[in-house]
């Protein structure tokens, strides 16, 4: 199977939308390869050369045809997670994902075979010219379910550098400048995106739902930041309350309860037909403590009333049977005594509020691990994740703009989350995304492949060769 300018993409009107999208930009990648884009065809007696046949178990006649025939096993992708078959014959590469994302990823194994960057459409990092590729059995494979559930990264401290760049290059924050972000993230064999935040709006400013519209149909999970509960961005409130506000003008349980239910309620109608893991819990304005001035009792009766009261709403709006419902509390701060509690005081460990609910641990935001779930807590029915920071903008010093982070303690801090448990969300603070591309794929391909990266002799410095070979293929041996 040959992969050149005469290749072919069979196209069928029952793929994925997004995972049509997706083939136009692996065309793109084997145009700035070969110098021609492959022919668009709709039946496979059209194809004038080798052919590219793609699609997700369950939509694809091609692939059912191919499998009647006896060319691939659709039954060893099939109810897997995220999973592609990648199978070459003499004339025809045959793609078949278990889902959509799982096609998506294969797609774009075909942009790594022939050398293209995942930062191709991100940073302009061209491939070398190739009039063709040739891909044999040995190229065949069904990858492996990712080890860690929901992998991602979340824009953050994104102005001046990120919002500027946004705002005069897209005009700001909407599904123009997503598109290159959600690229980027699905490249890297990521899943799912915490949006900015400091001043904007992500399900506001697409304009309106085009930002979570775009994110659905491209197969990313949305999510938000540990203080941002029910698909809600902390900006939103600024922007609706005040006197006479259906929310109030207090981000206050206590005082308000009506106005900030209703603030979520209309969060989780307008955006729960999506695919999100939902944050939930409650934290104060802008990232602050939610009571200062309140016994620790007071502050978990708070947390423990805000959990059944968004349970309630996620059942109604969402989906009743809410252990169906990718949920997350993050451990963050002055939270995370709220979880444990102390001698005196009982904490929300162990409570019913927090079944099937992600708990996600944090670092110290300087890349040390805080916590660890222990044994007897790994048995907690959803998962634990990771809040980890490449970036951070706050007390008692910031680190911003510069890629300050070494691959060997991300190796060594992240191994040990997931060795203790940490298996089902990781998530990394990248400030503006611009200089911290470099850890940020090694970070996504830990959390994508764990055990490929986890040999002791798989070093950093192996690592950092073997990237900037494939990235900067040009760069001298000398340079490398």
């Amino acid at each position: 199977m040959k992969i050149n300018a005469n290749v072919s993409f069979l196209i069928e009107d029952s793929a994925f939308s997004g995972v049509l999208k997706i083939a136009d930009k692996v065309c793109l990648d084997i145009e700035r390869v070969t110098g021609k884009a492959p022919a668009k065809i709709k039946d496979l007696s059209e194809a004038k050369g080798s052919v590219v046949v793609f699609g997700t178990v369950g939509r694809s006649p091609a692939l059912d045809k191919l499998a009647a025939d006896g060319k691939i096993l659709l039954d060893s992708v099939k109810a897997k997670n995220e999973v592609y078959s990648f199978t070459a014959e003499p004339d025809m590469l045959i793609i078949a994902g278990s889902d959509k994302r799982g096609t998506i990823y294969g797609l774009f194994h075909i942009s790594e075979l022939l050398g293209v960057s995942p930062l191709v459409d991100w940073a302009d990092v061209l491939p070398e010219h190739k009039d063709e590729i040739e891909l044999t059995e040995k190229d065949n494979l069904i990858s492996p379910e990712p080890s860690v559930k929901f992998r991602g990264f979340f824009i953050n401290d994104e102005w001046p550098a990120f919002g500027n760049w946004a705002t005069k290059r897209f005009g700001g924050f909407n599904a123009k400048m997503y598109e290159h972000v959600f690229e980027l993230l699905l490249r890297m064999k990521g899943n799912y995106l915490w949006p900015a935040m400091w001043a904007s709006r992500f399900s506001d400013d697409g304009p309106e739902l085009a930002n979570a519209k775009l994110a659905d149909e491209l197969g990313v999970i949305m999510g938000a930041s540990h203080h941002e509960p029910c698909c809600r961005a902390g900006e939103e409130y600024r922007y609706l309350r005040g006197e006479g506000s259906i929310y109030g003008d207090a981000w206050n349980f206590r005082t308000n309860p009506e106005g900030i239910t209703k603030f979520w309620e209309d969060g989780l109608k307008r955006n729960g037909k999506f695919e999100n893991v939902i944050t939930v819990g409650m934290r104060g304005e802008a990232d602050t403590a939610i009571m200062k001035n309140a016994t620790l009792k007071d502050n978990i009766d708070l947390l423990r009333d805000v959990l059944k009261t968004q349970n309630n709403l996620i059942k109604q709006h969402v989906n009743s049977d809410i252990q169906e419902v990718p949920r997350m509390l993050a451990l963050y701060k002055e939270v995370e005594p709220y979880f444990y509690g102390d001698k005196k005081t009982k904490g929300l460990i162990n409570s019913e509020e927090l079944e099937g609910v992600t708990l996600m641990l944090c670092d110290d935001n300087h890349g040390n691990l805080r916590t660890l779930p222990t044994k007897k807590m790994r048995k907690h029915n959803g998962g634990y994740g990771m809040y980890y920071h490449f970036d951070y903008h706050g007390w008692p010093y910031s680190y911003e703009w510069f890629n300050t982070t070494h691959l060997a303690k991300i190796k060594e801090q992240m191994t040990t989350a997931y060795e203790f448990g940490i298996r089902e969300l990781w998530i990394v603070n990248v400030g503006d995304i611009m200089t911290n591309e470099f850890p940020l794929n090694f970070f996504l391909d830990l959390a994508y492949d764990y055990k490929k990266y986890l040999n002791l002799e798989y070093t950093a410095e192996k690592y950092t060769a073997e990237w900037v070979a494939f990235n900067f293929p040009s760069v001298s041996d000398e340079q490398k």
